[in-house]
This record gives C-alpha cells, sequence and structure tokens, in this order.
C-alpha cells in the first residue's frame, strides 16, 4: 500500500526534533557554547513549525479533497506535497528577503539556519519523492538494462507532469 509522503517526512521530522533535543540536552550538561545550543533551540524550533505546516495539510476536511471528480490517491498526495513544498518556498523567500535586510550578526545566522533547515527538508521531500526511481534508474543503467531505466524515466516525468498540472489548479 502507498504511504503518504507527507506522513513519511513527518516522521522524519520527529525523529529529527527528538535528536536535536537530545543533542540539546547533552550540549547544556557539559556546557557548550550557548550559542551552539541557542542554534540548535532555533532548528528545533523551525522543524517543529514545519511539522506543524505538514500537520495542517493532512487535517485538512479530507471530504473537499474526494469532491474533486477523478481525485485518485496518487494525485491527493502529489496536492499536499505540492501545498507543502509552496508554503516552505514562500517561507524560505520570506526569509531571504529578510536576509538582505538584515544588519545583525545573531540575527542574520538564524535566519542562515532556518533557511538551510527549510531547504534541507525540501531535499527530504525530493528524496521520498523520487529516490526509489532515481536509485532503480541507475541501478538498471548499471546492469546495463537501458530499457528498464527508460521506462522508469518516463514514469518520473509522468509524476512531473502530473505535479505540474496539480500545480496550476491550486493556483487557480
Amino acid at each position: 500500500m502507498h504511504k503518504h509522503t507527507l506522513i513519511e517526512l513527518r516522521k522524519i521530522l520527529e525523529e529529527r526534533i527528538g535528536s536535536l533535543t537530545e543533542e540539546v540536552e547533552i550540549a547544556t550538561n557539559v556546557k557548550l557554547n550557548p550559542l551552539y545550543i541557542a542554534d540548535r533551540k532555533d532548528e528545533i524550533e523551525f522543524v517543529r513549525w514545519t511539522a506543524a505546516i505538514i500537520n495542517s495539510i493532512l487535517d485538512r476536511d479530507d471530504k473537499q479533497k474526494y469532491l474533486q471528480l477523478g481525485a485518485v490517491k496518487m494525485r491527493l498526495d502529489l496536492a499536499d506535497c505540492i501545498d507543502f513544498e509552496n508554503t516552505l518556498q514562500s517561507r524560505v523567500e520570506e526569509l531571504n528577503l529578510k536576509l538582505k535586510d538584515c544588519n545583525n550578526l545573531r540575527e542574520s545566522d538564524i535566519l542562515i539556519n532556518e533557511i538551510d533547515t527549510l531547504e534541507s527538508i525540501l531535499g527530504r521531500l525530493s528524496d521520498l519523492k523520487y529516490g526509489d526511481k532515481v536509485r532503480a534508474i541507475e541501478i538498471a543503467e548499471a546492469n546495463h538494462d537501458f530499457r528498464r531505466a527508460l521506462r522508469l524515466r518516463k514514469q518520473i516525468n509522468k509524476i512531473q507532469d502530473l505535479e505540474s498540472e496539480i500545480s496550476a489548479q491550486i493556483q487557480n
């Protein structure tokens, strides 16, 4: 059964929050640099904010989604992922604008940390969406099975076309 990509990403983020929390506890106990600890605490907040965005997308009224004619599970998953990606990309753009106007070194470090965290999450989402197929293409090419590699590339292209179509529908 196909697992929802955002649910998988939320689990990864929850693990990250746990490991960061543990890291802060250890760093506090051994009295590491307070700026390092503050950076980790900031990162926890950024990851929690991202997890909250995922939860809000997943908690929406499913009836609204199913009213769309021809809505299939993959389309709904892609629509949720696109919505999440758009939210994070908008936040990254907003933070980049703040960074350009920022004159405070500590504040700019916090903004850079948040941007890096969000971009890392976007990269992880991309891995979840395409990683299996990309790895399968690499294996097929290594085994000189170019027909399989071509077929997998076509599947990725179809998914990307579907994403573009859904993106256009979301923007309208």
